[in-house]
């Protein structure tokens, strides 16, 4: 009986280990990538503040169109994502939204955009979120959302590179 509960925690533990690096449990998820823009902070949030405009600085969203509090990009390769903005604070240049559907291997997804003044001319644009793993490995989860979020970023950096 001993050994038998002794086995039934070591395989206990090892679940709760895989689970956990699935992402299947535990503190969600997170990703937080910045870049500096050589650009004042005000003329960065004019681009990266409006929710519709994704397809302007990210290489990634062919289309974007927004109803209501819903934006709808549609990707190089047709896919689709749903996002609802949930938060924004024009003074502070900073929105939040979460993904509704799309082909992100995600759930619960959170994020935040904001854009901070380094200085006169420069500023760095903050994107963060947290989510769970859906459908792989915690850290590959966590490789896609860092992916997407390097892509955007330094696409916006090339595009103020004086």
């Amino acid at each position: 009986m001993k050994k038998a509960i002794s086995t039934l925690l070591i395989c206990g533990s090892a679940l709760t280990a895989s689970c956990a690096n699935m992402g299947l449990m535990g503190d969600p998820l997170s990703v937080t990538e910045s870049t500096t823009v050589n650009a004042p902070a005000s003329e960065v949030w004019a681009l990266v503040g409006e929710f519709n405009d994704l397809e302007r600085w990210h290489p990634a969203v062919t289309m974007s169109k927004q109803l209501a509090d819903q934006r709808y990009l549609t990707l190089a390769d047709g896919a689709e994502i749903v996002e609802q903005e949930t938060a924004r604070d024009d003074a502070a240049m900073s929105y939040s939204y979460r993904i509704l559907s799309g082909p992100l291997p995600v759930e619960d997804y959170q994020a935040t955009i904001n854009v901070s003044s380094v200085s006169a001319n420069e500023s760095t644009v903050t994107w963060r979120s947290t989510f769970e793993a859906n459908g792989v490995p915690g850290d590959q989860a966590e490789d896609v959302i860092r992916g997407v979020y390097k892509a955007g970023l330094q696409h916006l950096n090339r595009m103020y590179t004086r």
